[in-house]
This record gives C-alpha cells, structure tokens and sequence, in this order.
C-alpha cells in the first residue's frame, strides 16, 4: 500500500469533519474527483482517499488530502520487451488483459473490499463517500465498524454495464439492494440515472449531482473553416467512434475531426483512418489533464457523443465530455439518449443524432456544417447553458448534502 500527498483540514462548514473517499481505481483520469476532494478540503474536511491502484497520478502527490492506493489484485502482462513485434505486444497484451479482467471481476467483484474497509476503520471517519457499487459493500463495513455516515456516489449503473458477465451484473444487482438502504444520502449524476435508482430500490430521490465542467470559457472562439468537430475521452468499443470515423468521410474538405483521449482502442482507430485515406481530416491529440479538458477542447467548434446506448448504463447517465464541451463554447452533437436530453431539452446549444451508423451521423453533422450561423449560436448558447451547471454550482449542492450529515467528531451516528 502506497501513501502519497498530505491531508489537511482548514476552517469552514466542514471543519473538523473526516471524509474518507473509496474509489475503485487510481484516481489518475478522474475529474469529478479532483473537483470534489477540492470542495471538500476548502470547506476544512480533512480527506483520506483510498483507491486501488500502483502509483498516483502526479498532480496528486502535493495535493491537500491524502491519498492510498491497494495494490490490486489484477496484474497487467510482462510481455512488453522492446524487441518484441509491437502488433504481437499489444495483441497479446490486450487477450491476456481481457482474460484476466472477466477472470478478476467474477471473483473480486467489489474492489479489495476487506482491505478497503480495514485501512477505511482505521482513519475512523464520519463520512464516508463510496464510488458506485464497487466500494459500497466497503463503506456499508466501515459504517457498522464506526458508525460514519455514508454518502453513495452512483455516477455509473455497474448493474446495467456491457463488459462484465451477466452473473456479476446479478451480483451488483443483489449488493446495491441489500447496501444501498444503509447510505445516508445518495447522489447521481443525472435525473434518469436518479429516477432509476428511487423506482427500482425504493429509496428517496437521491441529491443530483452533475459532472459539471471546473472551468467555463468566457467567450466561444470564431468558428473555423473547415468546421472542427471533437471528440474527447475514453476510446471504447461503446462510444461508436468507429462509426463517427466512417461519417468523416462524407465531409472531408469541409470538417475535420479531432480525437482528444486514450485507450487500447487507438491502434484500431489510426489503422481505419488509414485505410479511409483520412490522415488529413481525422487527427488524434494525447489526453489532456483532467481538469484541463474545458480550455483543450474550446478551440474547437462541435463536440460529438456518438453512442449507440446500448444498455441502460448508457441511455441513462450523463458523460463527462457532455459538461465539458458545454464549459468549453462547444456547439454540441449527441446521440438522442435520455441522459443527454436531459441536459440539452429547452437548449439551442445542441442537436440530437441518430448514431445508428456512418451515413445516420454524418447527415446530422452535415446539418452544422452548412450552417455556420447556427453553429455560432449554439457555442454561445453551450456557454450560458454551462453557466447553470458548473462545478461551483454542483459543489454547493454537495456541501449541503455533506452539511447535513455532518455532526462533532466523535459523535457516534449510528
């Protein structure tokens, strides 16, 4: 176990308040965070993150909480020599991965749960904040052990995902049932997502918190000709990125298209935009840091959201990228998903696309270029619809769910 960065606690709401933080991952490209622990140690909370993880991120190492990481119990393959045939390395790589991570989530569905709850006893904490079902089964142990208060974070529906098996789906379903009646506030990230959860638990409405941008720009660029259409995140099978590569060919000459992000995906997307003859119109940038994504993406005209939502997960959060464009004077195109419709109804900042293929998207796309007005409305527009949920805004929200759970250290809550 690894022990980087130095907790701190100031004056404010939460002074003398002890939050402990149960990520599932190393923190490393997690904005929402990075904005959270921020809102927390400047209201005065002194903050433990535990994730699982190797090394933390740098931007880490200085900041005001402190930070550790298990070691996880899945292990990357050694086959990597530089002398290696790179395609063998990353084919090989990438079977043994996939392999080891349906191996890995069928026996360890909920992240290091012991060592998580152990090291998470120890700090004794009054609140502890539990990242989606992976970690709640923890907190629900810490909070029997101490009696901390308990703050879920639903941001994804681990229980409607695609890339584990249908028996561990049937395993988050049965842990968020018997855990989630244990938090004592429940947050998400969007109002279907917040919907679902009440309908299908029983539970009070949980406290929306959006992944709202930490920065919004104060005036859109001019838009460019070409128009520039971006795409930022993770290069998943689920993002459709395949199909919004295709689109590029029916406007070459008069968009390009930029892929900002990471991912084992890369090769196969620089290998199609080869065989398209795309090298000109479709480019690809090294992701940006987390908090950094809102200024990276503002020189660019129309953000893009291509997924197919094809599962529940999908249809009904919403993605960083989304508030991030918005934050950044993106006019935006998304697939027509509830989770995006309910940020975008009522808005001239964005358009809703059929993402069922190639020839669907660059039709919705081809809309936006020809008309550069409409495209200039829609940046401004995305600005003032940011404004409504910028981080300030959804720290606030979060302070007062913090605030009301909170009580003097020591106060036995249970």
């Amino acid at each position: 176990m690894g022990v980087m960065g130095s907790s701190s606690s100031g004056q404010g709401p939460l002074s003398g308040v002890k939050v402990c933080i149960l990520g599932a991952s190393d923190f490393a490209t997690d904005a929402r965070f990075r904005k959270q622990t921020a809102t927390l140690t400047e209201a005065g909370a002194t903050v433990l993150a535990l994730g699982v993880g190797s090394s933390a991120a740098p931007d880490l190492l200085d900041s005001a909480f402190e930070v550790r990481l298990l070691k996880p119990s899945i292990r990357q393959p050694r086959l990597g020599q530089e002398d290696v045939w790179w395609p063998l390395r990353v084919a090989v790589n990438l079977t043994y991965t996939n392999i080891l991570t349906w191996w890995h989530l069928g026996r360890h569905v909920f992240a290091e749960e012991m060592q998580l709850a152990s090291v998470a006893t120890g700090f004794g904490p009054d609140i502890v904040h539990a990242y989606n079902i992976r970690t709640l089964p923890a907190a629900v142990r810490v909070k029997r052990a101490t009696g901390a208060r308990i703050v879920y974070d639903c941001r994804d529906l681990y229980t409607d995902v695609e890339y584990v098996s249908e028996h561990t789906r049937r395993r988050y379903r049965e842990a968020e049932a018997q855990s989630i009646v244990h938090a004592d506030a429940v947050l998400a990230v969007s109002e279907p997502l917040a919907e679902i959860l009440q309908d299908r638990y029983g539970i009070s409405r949980p406290t929306i918190i959006h992944n709202g941008p930490a920065k919004v720009m104060q005036a859109p660029l001019p838009i460019a000709n070409p128009v520039r259409l971006f795409f930022q995140g993770a290069y998943r099978p689920n993002r459709n990125l395949a199909s919004l590569i295709g689109a590029m060919k029916y406007l070459q000459g008069r968009a390009t298209l930029t892929m900002q992000g990471f991912g084992d995906m890369e090769v196969r997307l620089r290998e199609q935009v080869a065989a398209l003859g795309l090298e000109d119109t479709v480019t690809f940038l090294a992701a940006a840091d987390p908090l950094e994504v809102v200024e990276s993406a503002s020189r660019f005209d129309v953000g893009v959201i291509c997924y197919k939502g094809d599962t529940l997960n999908l249809r009904s959060t919403v993605p960083y990228k989304l508030m991030d464009y918005l934050g950044a004077g993106l006019a935006v195109a998304a697939s027509d998903l509830p989770g995006h419709r309910s940020v975008l109804d009522g808005s001239p900042a964005g358009i809703m696309i059929d993402p069922s293929s190639a020839e669907s998207i660059a039709e919705a796309l081809d809309s936006l270029v020809a008309e550069p007005r409409r495209v200039e409305a829609m940046k401004a527009a995305a600005l003032e619809l940011a404004r409504t949920y910028q981080w300030d805004e959804q720290g606030k929200r979060m302070l007062g769910v913090y605030e009301s759970l909170s009580s003097p250290p020591g106060t036995n809550h249970v």
